[in-house]
């Protein structure tokens, strides 16, 4: 079965950062995904922030932005449109945030890392039509 990620167009797959099954961006390319994946007609399931090293991966798992589930009257292309505005607000608002302060706080290995924003990435999930 095909990745759903693997249907974003090629541009923004060249830019995108494996994190184990995972797909991730950087902070100044995430809005730049969630706008493709919605005139690609992905719905938006969300994610979250992680620190991807060469040899671990540190999940900030409470800094998500994940939109509501799709309406039970909601058709398909207002459901991609609707995600992906929730997770672009998410996003903004999550950017106000000192995520590397919330990351070394909680993960002691990314303390002394220089550089440490060169390993942030933002994964992102999303779903095709389910009618498809």
């Amino acid at each position: 079965m095909e990745q759903t990620e693997l249907m974003l167009p090629e541009y923004i797959l060249d830019k995108a950062i494996r994190s184990g099954s995972e797909y991730g961006w950087r902070r100044c390319d995430i809005l730049e995904v969630v706008e493709a994946a919605k005139q690609t007609q992905l719905g938006n399931l969300g994610g979250q922030v992680q620190y991807v090293l060469p040899d671990a991966t540190c999940e900030l798992y409470w800094l998500r932005y994940d939109p509501k589930d799709q309406k039970t009257d909601e058709d398909w292309i207002s459901y991609c449109n609707r995600t992906a505005d929730e997770c672009s607000e998410q996003l903004k608002m999550l950017f106000e945030l000192d995520i590397e302060k919330e990351a070394t706080s909680a993960f002691e290995i990314l303390e002394n890392i220089e550089n440490l924003s060169d390993y942030q990435v933002f994964i992102l999930y999303l779903q095709a039509c389910k009618n498809n």
